[in-house]
């Protein structure tokens, strides 16, 4: 298989763990019999015969191990920060992850979900289940024994586990805005106690140097209800405003108001906020009314924040009142509004959409600056500043031909602390012979320098290219076929 269609495979199994979760959101909002819920059902379908097709390899496996959701022995990073839920729902019932066969009905479909989403009697685990949903006529799709992913020991490292847990991390987050997402639909209330606490949280991840919070940033997946975003714009915000001020009850406030500011999105309708397609004039109109209805949704809460209510309907404002939502008085733009706007719509650029490709930081960085007047160019400089020419996560190729990942800033912008990788996986080499390389020292780097930066689809070509994957044989059964993923 060529490192393009690799990617794709990718892409579209990640796609698939983001229709799953989809699925399980919607269930806790909405009756099985509700449009949105059968919606989201034919859309976990569809992505689940796309990969079929595009793989050759029918079933398809999704494994669960350590948090992370894995397709094909590799971990799927992006998809696994948004599918807390999915893993927790797999791991209450002892499973190591699902078997899905293309061909597979709604109704299967919305039993399986029904089946892990519930409590397990004690004594009873993913066997009974799947007992279970035989019983009913669910033979397309099964969970799986515990993963096993075939390493050893002294491959799981300190880096791996680090990211492990930051990955983790973000699925707290991400559970949480979920949380926040369900009560707004149900006409609940929002406890603000743990969106603060994980504020909080993301404030001493910054703040640790061993944490990989601001790599996993860089995420270039898409996630359909946008949580994913709302934890980058924090992360991002967070990460600038700690360089402006050291009050960290204001840093909290910040990112508070960050993880909240799209919440109105919670009562925007679902076929247009997971629309595949970009949005018409009128559908646009819609979805722009996103920013009052957050605010108006916080203004219904006695302890809401000022600033996070201010964030929630200016982070779409510029000076002078451009931007949206229109108001018929001029009014002045808080500090924090504009850090949350600039991030905003630095993550919203270099993040995938189902209707566009992932800007590079550089190119972002440029279309933002040719926005005059709608930003503040004094705090966009220092954002990028902050930020870095070449961001942390970013992946480049040095002048030498190695690639690299980049790990912190240094002095000169141009030359970042980078990580060398190892071209074949793109996976930072083993702890104890971890490489960092500070390109600004040219005592140590002095033939070194960034020649270009890598989008995850260029840095698949840049990797060895992968054996191919034989051809099953057209008479073998597709049951017998080699499991892309190992189970004890």
């Amino acid at each position: 298989m060529s490192t393009v269609a690799k990617t794709n495979v990718t892409t579209q199994a990640t796609q698939l763990v983001d229709e799953l979760v989809v699925c399980l959101v919607n269930a806790k909002i909405y009756a099985s019999s509700h449009p949105r819920v059968r919606d989201a059902v034919q859309a976990v379908l569809q992505r689940l015969h796309e990969l079929v097709e595009e793989s050759r390899n029918n079933p398809v496996c999704l494994g669960v191990a350590d948090g992370l959701v894995v397709f094909d022995q590799r971990p799927l990073m992006g998809a696994s920060i948004g599918a807390a839920r999915l893993v927790q729902c797999l791991e209450q019932w002892g499973s190591g992850g699902l078997e899905l066969w293309d061909g597979a009905s709604a109704t299967e479909l919305e039993e399986l979900l029904t089946g892990i989403g519930s409590k397990p009697q004690p004594g009873k685990d993913y066997t009974w289940l799947n007992t279970q949903l035989v019983a009913k006529q669910c033979r397309n799709l099964r969970l799986l024994p515990p993963y096993d992913d075939g390493l050893a020991g002294a491959e799981r490292n300190a880096k791996a586990g680090r990211m492990r847990v930051g990955v983790q991390f973000y699925q707290t987050v991400v559970d949480l805005l979920q949380s926040v997402t369900v009560s707004v639909c149900r006409g609940g209330r929002i406890d603000f106690a743990p969106v603060q606490a994980h504020a909080e949280q993301v404030l001493a991840q910054l703040e640790s140097k061993d944490a990989p919070v601001l790599g996993l940033a860089r995420q270039d997946q898409y996630d359909a209800f946008t949580f994913g975003h709302s934890v980058r714009v924090a992360v991002l915000a967070m990460n600038f405003a700690r360089e402006l001020t050291d009050d960290r009850e204001l840093l909290i406030r910040i990112g508070t108001a960050a993880l909240l500011h799209d919440v109105g999105k919670s009562l925007i309708p679902f076929e247009l906020l997971h629309s595949q397609n970009a949005l018409s004039a009128e559908e646009r109109r819609v979805m722009d009314t996103h920013a009052p209805l957050g605010a108006e949704c916080l203004l219904d809460h006695a302890d809401s924040d000022p600033l996070a209510i201010a964030a929630a309907f200016g982070h779409h404002r510029g000076p002078g009142g451009t931007g949206y939502p229109r108001t018929l008085h001029e009014h002045e733009t808080t500090m924090v509004t504009s850090i949350v706007k600039i991030c905003d719509i630095y993550e919203a650029l270099t993040a995938a959409r189902p209707y566009k490709r992932p800007m590079s930081p550089i190119r972002a960085y440029r279309v933002m600056i040719a926005m005059g007047d709608k930003l503040d160019q004094r705090l966009l400089n220092r954002f990028v500043q902050i930020n870095g020419i070449f961001p942390i996560g970013q992946h480049v190729k040095l002048d030498d031909g190695a690639i690299a990942v980049v790990r912190s800033q240094s002095q000169d912008p141009q030359r970042p602390v980078v990580e060398l990788l190892d071209p074949a996986d793109g996976d930072g080499v083993a702890a104890e012979e971890e490489q960092l390389l500070d390109l600004s020292d040219v005592s140590c780097c002095a033939a070194r320098s960034i020649l270009l930066e890598l989008t995850p689809d260029r840095l698949e070509e840049e990797r060895q290219p992968a054996a191919p994957r034989p051809e099953p044989a057209e008479d073998e059964p597709a049951a017998a076929r080699k499991s892309p993923l190992r189970w004890d």
